[in-house]
């Protein structure tokens, strides 16, 4: 008997609040909107708001002159409105101008000017928070970076706003190429992750590779170094709905921001054969066009479902995804309603 009891002890104090945690554990789910895909994006609105925790349009941008500029049209907020969605906009520099955000970099006083624009607009608009979607940024800007997200988070925790930053990946210290000095070598992870609610960490575009835009073995690389860097709590990990094509002879990318319907089209007008990569976690489809012969890795339920594994594996915040309108209707069969 006394065993007995004792094993029920253990399980309510040691195993039931673990299954608790297991069973209560929801990813959150961003998906960001851009203005070449709007119309499609709102028409995927539509249909799926029940399964978005948070818009991300991307829509306003910080200008050369130092100002906020952008908006959201009225057939986009009536969609907000109606669907009741949360919005938490990102802000780039215009263009991804190098020169743009090294000059607000420097300067406080327009840093304080675009903090109180951010601020003041988010309250107006009623949006939860916005986020940094600064890129092409100088590795050597580095701490001023870093120190104008700290900067920006106290006056957004002032005003009860949530500062996100959509952070480009790296799995190394430092390296001599273009996609650390000028993307990826300017986040420092570890001091971002504790001057921001969280971070959209872009495991996409992977640099290095001449197939899928996002491997499950580059995702894990990425994940292994940023751990102990950023939370798992604070990490949304960035996932790639659109397609990365290429022809073999020449070898040279031919796609690079496909959509699914694209895929349907190509695998309907062409001779081909498809098939999934398990050790990539990537669809692919090989088919020719003018006796040329074409590799298509495209993103599909398949494939966003082994990343959805990666976060519930790794028990991080949720995930960002890129774009609303050009991704497989079938993936919204493996998220839950939020409302």
């Amino acid at each position: 008997m006394k065993r007995f009891l004792l094993i029920i002890l253990l399980f309510v104090f040691f195993l039931a609040p673990v299954l608790c945690l297991a069973e209560n554990y929801s990813m959150e789910k961003i998906f960001y909107m851009s203005q070449l895909k709007e119309k499609e994006g709102i028409a995927s609105i539509k249909i799926n708001a029940d399964k978005i925790d948070i818009l991300a349009p991307q829509f306003f941008t910080v200008s050369a002159k130092m100002t906020l500029d952008g908006k959201l049209d009225a057939q986009l907020k009536n969609v907000i409105n109606q669907k009741k969605l949360k919005v938490m906009p990102l802000v780039t520099n215009a263009g991804f101008k190098q020169s743009v955000i090294h000059n607000l970099l420097l300067s406080s006083k327009s840093q304080n000017s675009v903090i109180k624009a951010l601020v003041d607009l988010a309250k107006k608009e009623k949006y939860i928070g916005w986020q940094f979607d600064f890129e092409n940024i100088s590795y050597l800007d580095k701490d001023l970076y870093s120190a104008f997200v700290e900067r920006t988070y106290k006056s957004f925790q002032k005003n009860k706003l949530i500062l996100s930053i959509a952070a480009v990946s790296r799995s190394v210290d430092y390296e001599d190429t273009d996609a650390f000095k000028n993307w990826g070598g300017v986040f420092d992870y570890a001091r971002l992750a504790k001057s921001a609610d969280f971070i959209s960490l872009m495991t996409y575009d992977d640099p290095d590779s001449v197939g899928p835009v996002a491997s499950l073995s580059f995702v894990n690389k990425v994940l292994v170094y940023v751990k102990g860097k950023i939370p798992p709590e604070k990490l949304s990990l960035g996932i790639p709905l659109y397609n990365w094509g290429w022809s073999i002879s020449p070898f040279k990318k031919v796609v690079a921001s496909g959509t699914y319907d694209g895929f349907l089209k190509t695998k309907s007008e062409h001779l081909n054969v498809s098939g999934f990569n398990e050790q990539l976690g990537a669809s692919w489809l090989t088919y020719f066009l003018n006796n040329k012969f074409y590799l298509l890795w495209f993103q599909d339920k398949k494939v966003i479902d082994s990343k959805l594994d990666i976060i519930k594996q790794n028990n991080l915040r949720g995930f960002s995804a890129w774009v609303l309108g050009v991704e497989d209707p079938e993936i919204w069969s493996s998220l839950g309603n939020n409302h």
